[in-house]
């Protein structure tokens, strides 16, 4: 056969190996961008675990810019801006147990933010869904991240600490006043705790740059997604070989040159279960070129690599964490955009390894 026909044939084989790879659909439980996808009630799930462990020492899910969802914009900006179709309720209702808010001072109060982006939500109204769940929920507790986001409003004319101050008044039946880093989970049942990401806040809460964290969240292409999936990788394992008194916390989002949804899924869209993109490149027996990325579509022996999610990654290394192999500790705060089911199922079942066994 000649050059040319040799190229013939390899060019029909990449076409009919990409449309295959992109005609298939992704449905993977890790991953949930409708707010009627299948979810188990976890109300009361840190119910089982002992009240003198202490939170650093807890697997704790969590979501990345909580309160991005119910945003109308329009298409490619919902798409750079929603990390979430939950709302809180639903969240916690769901085994959420970290929050990611985000607040701008206007007039005397918070307004909420994804950068400059005003979500049409209060402050308020995340502590009231927060209130609400742990009056319903005593055995629970809920950490929340707090973060100014956006340069504050001309109309200000209380401090941000005053503000601040004046919301945790108003909430003082669930607010845990003053925590210091080695809280147990008995003393924070039925309260929420502050999290600081301002420095002015540090007295509310615990300092969140005390925290060991991987929030590496630009990815200048969806190409570099393999290497944001190698850096929660290296995270997951150091949580796990980790010190039981220092918080851990794993960011599986990424955002910039990528929608944020296709960092958590992999998708050539944001649905649930549309299908993964493809990278356009194959798998060779002598090449293993992103050894973390499926191969979707074979065909005589040559396989398509497809982009895969972060989220339905770290909910398989999770998975194998909770396996029967010994380990130090927790995964530690896993935030993510879009969880869906089976990912925060993992991350809850982290607890009861038993290694480290917290339950009662």
């Amino acid at each position: 056969m000649s050059t040319i026909h040799h190229l013939i044939s390899l060019g029909c084989l990449l076409c009919c190996l990409n449309q295959a790879a992109t005609a298939n659909p992704h449905l993977d439980d890790a991953y949930s961008h409708d707010a009627h996808d299948s979810f188990t009630d976890k109300s009361r799930w840190m119910k089982s675990i002992r009240d003198d462990v202490q939170l650093s020492e807890l697997a704790l899910p969590g979501t990345h810019d909580s309160a991005t969802f119910d945003v109308s914009l329009f298409p490619v900006v919902d798409d750079i801006v929603v990390t979430q179709t939950l709302n809180f309720d639903e969240q916690l209702r769901y085994g959420i147990r970290v929050l990611d808010l985000r607040i701008r001072r206007t007039g005397d109060v918070f307004a909420l933010h994804h950068g400059p982006v005003f979500l049409d939500k209060m402050f308020g109204s995340a502590l009231r869904s927060v209130e609400r769940f742990l009056q319903a929920n005593p055995s629970e507790t809920v950490l929340f991240r707090v973060k100014e986001e956006h340069a504050a409003d001309s109309n200000v004319t209380a401090s941000l600490v005053e503000v601040f101050d004046h919301y945790m008044k108003q909430f003082s039946s669930t607010y845990l006043k003053a925590p210091r880093k080695n809280i147990t989970l008995g003393e924070a049942r039925g309260k929420f705790v502050v999290l600081s990401n301002i420095a002015n806040l540090n007295p509310y809460g615990l300092s969140y740059g005390n925290f060991d964290i991987q929030d590496d969240s630009t990815l200048q292409t969806n190409w570099e997604l393999h290497e944001k999936w190698l850096k929660i990788r290296r995270q997951l394992h150091r949580a796990a070989a980790g010190d039981k008194h220092m918080f851990y916390v794993n960011y599986l989002s990424g955002s910039v040159g990528a929608f944020p949804y296709f960092v958590a899924s992999g998708h050539v869209s944001s649905g649930t279960g549309a299908p993964r993109l493809s990278t356009g490149l194959l798998a060779l027996k002598e090449v293993d070129w992103y050894p973390f990325f499926p191969r979707t579509t074979c065909v005589l022996g040559v396989c398509t690599i497809s982009f895969e999610g972060t989220n339905t990654l770290a909910r398989d290394d999770i998975k194998d964490y909770n396996g029967p192999d010994p380990i130090r500790r927790t995964v530690g705060i896993i935030m993510a955009d879009f969880p869906g089911e089976s990912l925060i199922a993992n991350i809850i079942a982290n607890n009861h390894h038993p290694a480290h066994e917290l339950g009662q």
